[in-house]
């Protein structure tokens, strides 16, 4: 889930920041660009916190908990 989310945010976020703040490494991220998998699946309280809130600036505030859900499912389906 992470590594998806960082291949879609590619553009909007520097790549070096969005690996720390998931706490995954960049040899990870491209190891899961070339095929591989990602390790864990799930996301540590804070990860999940970051992603919120990054999410949250994104969309400039615009989202409610109903559409967050939704978000972070789709997130997690990538």
């Amino acid at each position: 889930m992470k590594y998806a989310w960082i291949a879609v945010q590619g553009e909007v976020f520097p790549l070096a920041e969005m690996c720390e703040v998931l706490d995954v490494s960049l040899s990870g991220y491209r190891a899961w660009k070339r095929g591989g998998k990602a390790d864990r699946r799930r996301l540590t309280d804070s990860q999940m916190l970051a992603l919120i809130r990054a999410i949250h600036v994104e969309l400039k505030g615009a989202y409610g908990s109903p559409r967050m859900v939704r978000e972070l499912t789709a997130c997690s389906l990538n």
